[in-house]
């Protein structure tokens, strides 16, 4: 019976230590449920101590559930510097708590798991919506800064996308980053963890290599070789699945519907497949998917949302001075709503002019008149079928005009194609 009663404790002692794990998108998602409560959670430091704050400790963790969380203590030791490093993968246990619209983990305590993890994939940003919910979580954006500034120990590098949405990017001086490459007018491409500042979501950057120019590379299923124009792009891709077939779907803005490629493995490797994309002039973006079969006749898509996410991309910056038009060789309907995209590009510092003329020759509306003032070279239109007075044109050809002045030498270059308006909607 002395025994019985000795394993009966045991386990029961057991039962009441064991910790279950709560992922932190739980935690993010119904944060006034958690707030207060002692949870458990796992996951891997992206901004550790001492980096976004030499004051305070305002280190992050994030978790497989693709949000992240900040570790606080208003005591940065000696301890926290070493232990809470990027790239540690820890178990934590501590209070939830929400202070001025961020949620935190206090009071808490840690085991180290491993150290030299990868970086979670970060969330790339949509500045037109509300990103509160990314608060503490890995995140990227890109946009052009059109404001920079020095204010209470650190520096904010506000950016807008081209349609005009705007986030602060703020960089503490803990942070070590030099600066002095920076100036407005660039094109920033920034990852750091989501933030709150006076109730308005930034992002905080911890690290020289959350800061860059030319795109992050955003496809974490294999790799991309280098971009090089008139060049083919090798790409590959490889899952824990055996697969039966995997084709690769993709695009330019030249092309109306996505042209299909079937990935083949490897010599090195059978479990990971490749394929090489047709090689693109200058200032071409391309629009990737993949669509990938296993050997039980079930398809999964890469990425996994699309379409109601963004297909992956790369880009062929235009470097030199050039008149680049891509637009689809299709017709488009403005009567039912529908815009046609124009992308054009030429090198930074260029001005670039967009015009549409009828089948006759007749102005019928500058599009646009700028100077590309970004690191790629690219600039995209979604032109309404209007003209200058805002009248939709009528059914019929137009040509699309595009002309380049390189401002340092005054040369020209032009390129145009050929836009058909199609039928009204009855």
């Amino acid at each position: 019976m002395k025994n019985i009663l000795m394993i009966i404790v045991f386990l029961t002692s057991n039962l009441l230590f064991a910790q279950v794990i709560t992922p932190i998108a739980n935690i993010q998602d119904s944060v006034s449920v958690y707030n207060g409560e002692n949870v458990n959670i796992e996951g891997v430091i992206t901004i550790g101590a001492g980096i976004s704050n030499s004051n305070q400790l305002n280190a992050f963790i994030q978790d497989s559930s693709g949000k992240g969380i900040m570790l606080f203590d208003y005591d940065i030791s000696s301890v926290y510097e070493v232990d809470l490093v990027r790239g540690n993968f820890l178990e934590v246990s501590g209070e939830v708590d929400e202070y001025n619209g961020v949620t935190e983990l206090k009071d808490f305590s840690y085991t180290i798991i491993s150290s030299n993890n990868p970086d979670p994939t970060a969330t790339i940003l949509d500045l037109n919506v509300n990103n509160d919910i990314y608060e503490g979580t890995l995140v990227q954006a890109t946009g052009t800064i059109y404001e920079m500034y020095y204010a209470g120990g650190g520096t904010n590098l506000n950016i807008e996308d081209e349609e005009g949405n705007q986030m602060a990017v703020r960089v503490w001086d803990s942070t070590g980053i030099n600066l002095d490459n920076y100036f407005v007018g660039f094109v920033l491409e920034a990852r750091g963890a989501g933030g709150m500042y006076a109730s308005n979501f930034q992002m905080l950057v911890g690290y020289d290599d959350h800061l860059g120019v030319g795109e992050f590379e955003n496809y974490p299923y294999g790799d991309i070789s280098e971009i090089v124009a008139d060049q083919p792009v090798n790409i590959t891709f490889s899952r824990p699945i055996e697969y039966a077939n995997v084709i690769l779907n993709w695009k330019t803005n030249s092309n109306s519907e996505f042209n299909l490629l079937e990935m083949t493995p490897t010599e090195i490797n059978e479990n990971i497949y490749e394929t090489d994309v047709p090689a693109q002039g200058e200032g071409t973006v391309v629009e990737f998917y993949i669509v990938a079969t296993d050997t039980s006749g079930n398809e999964f898509t890469y990425p996994e949302e699309y379409p109601q996410v963004s297909a992956y991309f790369y880009t062929y910056k235009a470097i030199t001075h050039s008149a680049t038009l891509n637009i689809p060789a299709r017709a488009f309907n403005p009567y039912s709503g529908e815009t046609f995209p124009i992308e054009f590009a030429s090198k930074n510092g260029d001005k670039a002019i967009l015009r549409v003329y009828n089948a006759e020759g007749k102005l019928m509306r500058t599009l646009v008149n700028t100077i590309i003032s970004n690191s790629t070279g690219i600039k995209h239109y979604d032109w309404n079928g209007k003209d200058r007075e805002n009248n939709l044109l009528p059914l019929g050809l137009y040509i699309c005009f595009l002309e380049v002045i390189d401002t340092s030498t005054g040369n020209k270059k032009t390129a145009k194609a050929p836009i058909v308006i199609g039928s009204q909607l009855k």
